[in-house]
């Protein structure tokens, strides 16, 4: 199955948000919208790009607290249940978007079994690496680095 224009900028407003990036966020929303999304349907992207994001940061801090010997549990991810489409390429894209191995060894798990074909992930996962180079692209600039500089 092809990935419409809709729904691929929706799940762009979902990595957007989770790469914490206002100017990516800010373009994707406006084309979500020329693609006939409600605000509705971009609001419930964002808000599961930040749960997603909340998610891979109480991992981290569970993940740290066993390396100073508290024995605090990671979060465990409820069992996968129906997803939609958009939902499961969502949350692939920020999961890789936020680093977080542990969410996209659940989420792309969860996108097989919704029958998400692997050309419309390796999709998404492109999208998202694009997004998060952009994000970083905005903060180097800000701080006067560039790739030449850095290297």
């Amino acid at each position: 199955m092809t990935i419409t224009p809709k729904e691929k900028e929706l799940v762009a407003v979902a990595i957007s948000v989770a790469a914490g990036c206002k100017p990516c966020t800010d373009h994707h929303v406006k084309v979500a919208r020329k693609a006939r999304s409600t605000d509705e349907e971009i609001r419930q992207a964002a808000d599961n790009a930040l749960e997603i994001r909340r998610r891979a940061a109480d991992i981290m801090e569970g993940h740290t607290s066993a390396h100073l010997g508290n024995m605090s549990e990671e979060p465990r991810f409820e069992a996968v249940g129906d997803v939609n489409r958009v939902e499961a390429l969502a949350s692939v894209g920020v999961a890789f978007a936020v680093n977080c191995v542990s969410s996209l060894e659940h989420y792309l798990a969860a996108a097989e079994i919704a029958g998400v074909p692997q050309d419309d992930i390796s999709q998404i996962l492109e999208l998202a690496a694009f997004i998060k180079e952009r994000a970083a692209s905005h903060v180097e600039r800000l701080v006067g680095m560039s790739k030449e500089k850095a290297a």
